[in-house]
C-alpha cells in the first residue's frame, strides 16, 4: 500500500520542475515564440504548439519536441524557462516544438492509493497521445518547417520526460495510440529524459522495434519519480536506472547520467546539463554513433535543497 501511495506522489508533485529552483521571479524577459498554432481541440480545451525556428539557411533541422514538467496538473508552456530553453535549442540549429497537453490529473482529488492506479495511467496516456499528435503534424509538415523526419527528436523533464518516454515504448510495442498517430515505419531519432520514467502493466519489453538512442538524467535519491520502480503486481512506473538496465542488455544505444544522491531537482538540469544534450543530438542523433555509457556524476559538497530529501508522505499532511 505505501509503495502505490508513493507512485501517486511520484507522479502528482513532479510541478517542482516547473520552478526550476527557489527563485523570486523577476522580469519576464525570456524571448517569444515565433509562431504558434492549434493542433487539438477537446471540447472547449484547444492545444496549442509554439515554434523556435533557427536562424540560418539550412533547408532542413533536426527537431525537437519539448514536453514541461508540471506533474500533470499545471500547464508550464510558455513558463519563462521553458522558452528560454526553447530558443536556445533553436539558436543550436534545431527546430523546436513547445506543445502543451491534456493535464490529466488536475482535479483528482487523492482518494486512497489504489484508487489512483487507474487516474495515474490515464494521465500518461493523455500526454502521450497528445504528444504523438504534435509528431505527426511535425512529420506532416516537415517540408515546409524546415524539418529532417527521420531526425525527429523529443526531450522532457519530469512529467514530460514521462511523456517522451511512453511516447517511444508505446512506439516500439505498436500500441493503439502509436499505430493511430505515428506513420508507418517511423522513428525516433533520439529521447532525451531528464528525471522520467515508463508506465507499463507488462514489463520493459520492447517487442517490435528497438527503441530511439536515449539519454537519461536522473538523480539516485529521488523520490518523487522513481530512479529504479515502484511496482505493485506488475504494474507501475520503471524509472531511468530500469530501463537504463534494459538497454544495456539489449544493447541499445544510450547514455544514463546518474546523480548520486541527488532528488528531483535533476529534472530541472537543462541549463546545467546542456552541453550534454547538445553532445547527444551531434554524436547520437546525428552521427548515429552507437554508444552505451554509463556516467555517474557525484558532489558531495552540493547543497541540497528541500525537493531532495522531501518524503512523499510530507506532501498530504
Amino acid at each position: 500500500m505505501k509503495r502505490i501511495f508513493f507512485l501517486f506522489a511520484a507522479i502528482c508533485f513532479t510541478f517542482v520542475t516547473a520552478l526550476g529552483q527557489d527563485v523570486t521571479p523577476g522580469p519576464d524577459r525570456a524571448p517569444q515564440p515565433d509562431e504558434s498554432v492549434a493542433f487539438a481541440v477537446y471540447d472547449t480545451l484547444s492545444l496549442e504548439m509554439d515554434f523556435y525556428f533557427p536562424n540560418d539557411d539550412a533547408e532542413s533541422h533536426p527537431c525537437i519536441i519539448y514536453s514541461y514538467g508540471g506533474g500533470f496538473i499545471m500547464d508550464n508552456q510558455r513558463h519563462e524557462e521553458t522558452r528560454t530553453l526553447c530558443r536556445r535549442l533553436a539558436d543550436d540549429g534545431s527546430v523546436v516544438i513547445a506543445a502543451n497537453y491534456r493535464l490529466g490529473l488536475r482535479g483528482v482529488q487523492f482518494k486512497g492509493p489504489l484508487r489512483m492506479i487507474k487516474p495515474l495511467e490515464n494521465a500518461v496516456s493523455l500526454a502521450t497521445e497528445d504528444v504523438m499528435k504534435v509528431t505527426r503534424y511535425a512529420w506532416d509538415y516537415a517540408d515546409e518547417l524546415g524539418i529532417d523526419r527521420w531526425k525527429i527528436i523529443l526531450m522532457g523533464s519530469s512529467a514530460g520526460a514521462i511523456a517522451s518516454l511512453q511516447c517511444d515504448f508505446e512506439r516500439c510495442s505498436q500500441s493503439e495510440l502509436a499505430a493511430r498517430y505515428l506513420p508507418e515505419g517511423f522513428r525516433y531519432a533520439g529521447v532525451i529524459a531528464f528525471s522520467g520514467a515508463i508506465f507499463s502493466r507488462r514489463g520493459l519489453e520492447y517487442t517490435h522495434d528497438m527503441p530511439a538512442p536515449t539519454l537519461f538524467l536522473h538523480g539516485t535519491a529521488d523520490r518523487l519519480v522513481p530512479y529504479k520502480k515502484i511496482t505493485f503486481f506488475g504494474t507501475g512506473f520503471y524509472g531511468s536506472s530500469s530501463v537504463a538496465k534494459s538497454f544495456s542488455e539489449r544493447h541499445y544505444p544510450h547514455k544514463i547520467m546518474r546523480f548520486t544522491g541527488e532528488g528531483h531537482t535533476v529534472a530541472a538540469r537543462y541549463f546545467a546539463n546542456y552541453d550534454d544534450v547538445l553532445w547527444f543530438i551531434d554524436h547520437m542523433v546525428k552521427e548515429a554513433h552507437h554508444y552505451e555509457i554509463d556516467e555517474t556524476i557525484s558532489d558531495p559538497f552540493r547543497e541540497r535543497p528541500y525537493w531532495d530529501t522531501a518524503e512523499p508522505d510530507a506532501l498530504y499532511k
